[in-house]
């Protein structure tokens, strides 16, 4: 960027690996203690944010507000996307929402992927590529930031948020300091973005047992904006 700072937003369907692609990101940036590191989710902007050096905005649906600063090159937009079908899924079962909410959520970060997706800048991220299991990830990112790093450094985030650590980390999130709960029982840390039971059952194709009344309402809300990426949700 212009002014030798690296401000990244990382936005991801839900569902899509997108916090994996955060904290990666964030340990990466943050293992330069000369220049502090602000990271947070947040679909909106505060001109404060300008203020950072390095920064790390995770969002899920700041189309309005996020996806125009990455169209002039304020935020470099690392993407992750899933099917919907399957994210639908991942919705209902990691936090037990109602099918209609799980599709809105999907729909409305779908629409924020596919606004950042022809940008020259977007890096992309496709779960079904298995990207968060592979320690190449981490190798990749921190060549995209320009950041040079021991190798032992880089495995090392990529054992700290691989599956089974982040399985074992969700189920002790009550020892948490700062810890952040909402109303319907859902706790998350406030610094990974670690939700408890974060890691869902990593299928996919899940959604093609959905009843076909379910299917095809995700392939009216989904489809045009979901073959952008590759997937045909009426399949």
């Amino acid at each position: 960027m212009a002014d030798g700072a690296i401000r990244v937003l990382a936005a991801g369907m839900v569902g899509s690996g997108s916090t994996y692609l955060y904290n990666v990101i964030r340990e990466i940036l943050a293992s330069d203690v000369r220049v502090p590191t602000v990271a947070a989710y947040s679909d909106d902007w505060n001109p404060l944010f300008m203020t950072h050096r390095r920064l790390v905005l995770k969002s899920h649906c700041g189309i309005d507000a996020l996806a125009p600063l990455a169209e002039r090159g304020v935020l470099l937009p690392v993407v992750s996307v899933r099917n919907p079908g399957d994210s639908v899924c991942s919705d209902m079962e990691r936090f037990g929402l109602p099918f209609d909410i799980a599709l809105k959520r999907v729909e409305l970060s779908l629409k924020f992927c596919a606004a950042l997706r022809p940008l020259q800048e977007t890096v992309l991220y496709r779960y079904e590529d298995g990207f968060a299991a592979n320690p190449r990830t981490v190798v990749g990112l921190a060549q995209i930031l320009g950041i040079r790093l021991p190798a032992d450094r880089l495995a090392e985030i990529a054992r700290r948020y691989e599956a089974s650590a982040v399985r074992a980390y969700a189920d002790t999130l009550d020892g948490v300091p700062n810890l952040m709960r909402s109303p319907g029982g859902d706790a998350w840390c406030p610094t990974t973005q670690i939700h408890r039971g974060h890691i869902g059952k990593q299928v996919s194709g899940r959604w093609r047992a959905l009843p076909d009344t379910q299917r095809r309402l995700i392939d009216d809300a989904c489809g045009e904006d979901a073959l952008s990426f590759g997937y045909d949700c009426a399949g």
